[in-house]
């Protein structure tokens, strides 16, 4: 049965205080420095979120294009030239910093999060959006990457760029990315093998993500609703993985097997609705409908196996993980930095 695509999270756009840019001795050339300046301008608007997305984005790449002008890093010589940022998630938290490293790792960060904007904002109902929406994840995934990697050295940081936050965003992108393939293949018809593999991988990247979210220093860090939304998508992808692993099964006449997936299924998803409280409306719906599907492949099972097999139920600790199909990969730095448009997915 066919179920509307769930929603899907995007993350929000640090904001920073001005910069006064000083042209000084001879970091930048004449032309260089007004570009900059004007560039940084554009950058540090109020409320960037008002903004389309891709706007948004073309300015940051402008912004951090410029920035390569400099010959040397002016503000290891100008310690009054220094960069304040916001926490995304917290706004009220800031971190200033003498640092161009840091400059730029904050417009790789909202370049990050204009690209989840825009995988977000897609329509998936078409084979061109669900695509293009994919390729937008990855490329946010990547840009989160680079931002750990460049803020490896900085100290003082705010929770949003560290370490650990910035590998959580990347599995969350990637978990994303991997949905989107998911209903590629629900929608080009994938066997129900293939689709468990997929499902289950998209389970595994929304798993990570959580687990990081309720550890330090992330835990508390980010709203309660984020916190539910991934940790019922990991509960879902889990389920759609058994679910679908079981109409392989049925096919094999494995019905004993069959029915212990289905039950597996049904009891991560009850559990999951039971303690994530908070997600989006229709991330529920879409649990419920799942759970419906499942409960009618169950009883069909057991009605099956009661008046022809005869098989025995294997119990939920015997079996074997689900096997998992990764088809989703981080973008490069040099990939989010030109914007470019393919999907950078593996073949389904």
């Amino acid at each position: 049965m066919s179920r509307p695509p769930p929603p899907m999270l995007s993350v929000p756009e640090k904001k920073t205080a001005a910069a006064e840019l000083f042209r000084d001795r001879h970091f930048f050339s004449a032309t260089a420095f007004s570009d900059i300046r004007d560039a940084r301008a554009a950058v540090a608007v109020p409320n960037p979120q008002a903004q389309p997305p891709a706007s948004r984005r073309a300015l940051l790449l402008r912004y951090h294009r410029l920035l390569f002008s400099a010959r040397d890093d002016p503000c290891a010589f100008d310690e009054t030239l220094s960069f304040t940022w916001h926490d995304a998630f917290r706004p009220h938290l800031k971190h200033a910093a003498a640092s161009l490293r840091f400059e730029k790792a904050a417009l790789v960060f909202n370049v990050g999060a204009a690209a989840s904007r825009i995988a977000a904002a897609h329509s998936r109902a078409t084979e061109e959006g669900v695509r293009a929406a994919c390729g937008e994840f990855q490329r946010a995934a990547g840009a989160f990457r680079a931002v750990g990697e460049m803020m490896e050295e900085e100290e003082g940081t705010t929770v949003d760029m560290s370490s650990q936050a910035s590998s959580m965003l990347e599995r969350l992108m990637l978990a994303q990315a991997q949905e989107c393939c998911f209903e590629r293949a629900l929608a080009g018809g994938k066997s129900p093998a293939v689709c468990s593999k997929v499902a289950r991988q998209a389970a595994l990247f929304y798993e990570e993500a959580y687990s990081a979210l309720i550890a330090p220093p992330l835990q508390n860090h980010f709203e309660r609703s984020w916190v539910s939304q991934i940790q019922l998508k990991a509960a879902l992808f889990n389920a759609e993985a058994c679910y679908r692993y079981a109409i392989d099964l049925h096919e094999k006449t494995e019905i004993g097997e069959e029915i212990a997936r289905l039950q597996v299924g049904i009891n991560v998803i009850v559990d999951a609705k039971r303690t994530a409280r908070g997600a989006p409306g229709p991330l529920y719906d879409y649990a419920s409908r799942l759970e419906q599907d499942t409960n009618k492949s169950l009883d069909a099972a057991k009605d099956e196996n009661y008046r022809i097999y005869l098989f025995r139920i294997p119990s939920a600790t015997s079996l074997t993980p689900l096997p998992a199909a990764s088809l989703v990969r981080s973008a490069s730095l040099g990939e989010i930095l030109e914007a470019k448009t393919e999907n950078g997915t593996q073949s389904l």
